[in-house]
């Protein structure tokens, strides 16, 4: 699953019009508070209270309000919540006071900076929030590396199919840079080596496609999604960037995300309870995806794009043609339900470290 960058993080930043003298800046104490209500009205995407927060000048930058809501949903599908403020000021600026903090974001790998410049009668003239540096092209940080998965799991599907990412390392895994995917998984059915037949521009050129999605482990439906259209090969749908999928609670404070199914094809409903190995819907090319693949990963809390990833065990498969009773999966493995047959198998050894 592809998403946004997370580096064009800016919201808005205007330069802002120094005061005259006969103006008095706006209250440092004053600053803060309402940059922290500020911050909480972003968090809790409340389009109202920080449109009405904005001076003339920002108001006519952002056309209108519909388009400033269209801009802070862009932009918190990329930053996520601010989760903590590691430091804060309020500073003189070509007089104006400006607030900056550095934050942590739940999506950002690296800090961020967010900034709130106000005129001279409290309104804001000016504001952003941005990564500090670019993102590196290095695994999230995850405090999670060592974890064994609680909830009895088995891979999602039927029959044979290939893991093209999966793992704890950059070069397994793209996803391992990012904090809710750290150890996600796409996977596709391969034949012959290839993912799909003739020259790969129809959707049902591919071997996955339409096939049956089964629930990983025992757990109740929190999240679902069932009405976006299959993207045509070479287009994507970042802005819904997890296309068609459930999110299932375990009960032990693991979620599954399944994701990019075909739309109205899901067989759950919210809120419904199910068991390891029903049908959740049909493998498709919804979201922000470059072909039809299942995307998988588990994570601590029920939200998309919103969590941490945990590594995810399988129990009771076929890795590359051997009987194993408990593994995680890396990139090129082929992976399959073993029903009876691994359950006298050793465990295999990881290869993710």
């Amino acid at each position: 699953m592809r998403r946004l960058s997370f580096l064009i993080a800016c919201i808005i930043a205007l330069s802002v019009p120094a005061a005259s003298h006969a103006q008095a800046l706006y209250d440092s104490t004053a600053a803060f508070t309402r940059s922290h209500a500020l911050t909480q009205s972003m968090n809790q995407r409340d389009v109202a209270a920080l449109w009405a927060a904005l001076a003339p000048s920002m108001r006519t930058a952002v056309k209108d309000s519909a388009s400033f809501a269209t801009m802070l949903t862009t932009i918190h599908g990329q930053t996520g919540t601010i989760d903590s403020v590691l430091s804060e000021k309020v500073v003189e600026n070509s007089g104006s006071r400006v607030y900056l903090a550095d934050v942590r974001c739940s999506v950002l790998p690296v800090p961020a900076t967010l900034m709130f410049a106000f005129d001279s009668s409290g309104q804001v003239a000016g504001m952003f929030i941005r990564p500090q540096t670019p993102a590196p092209r290095r695994a999230y940080e995850s405090g999670y590396t060592e974890r064994q998965t609680l909830a009895r799991l088995r891979l999602p599907f039927e029959g044979e199919w290939t893991v093209i990412w999966g793992g704890h390392t950059i070069e397994q895994n793209y996803h391992a840079m990012l904090r809710d995917q750290r150890f996600a998984h796409d996977l596709v059915v391969q034949k012959n080596g290839s993912s799909h037949t003739g020259d790969g521009k129809k959707l049902t050129d591919y071997h996955c496609y339409g096939q049956r999605i089964l629930a990983p482990g025992d757990g109740e439906v929190v999240w679902e999604c069932d009405s976006l259209p299959d993207q045509p090969i070479g287009s994507t749908d970042a802005k819904n960037a997890v296309g068609n999928g459930v999110i299932i609670d375990h009960g032990t404070g693991e979620y599954s995300l399944l994701a990019h199914l075909q739309p109205h094809s899901l067989k759950v409903h919210l809120g419904q309870h199910l068991k390891a190995g029903d049908m959740i819907g049909l493998c498709g090319n919804s979201g922000n995806t470059s072909e039809p693949h299942l995307h998988y990963h588990v994570q601590n809390g029920p939200r998309p794009l919103e969590s941490e990833g945990y590594p995810a065990f399988f129990n009771n498969l076929v890795i590359d043609d051997q009987p194993v009773v408990r593994s995680e999966i890396v990139k090129g493995q082929r992976v399959r339900p073993a029903g009876k047959a691994a359950k006298s198998a050793k465990p295999a050894k990881s290869s993710n470290r």
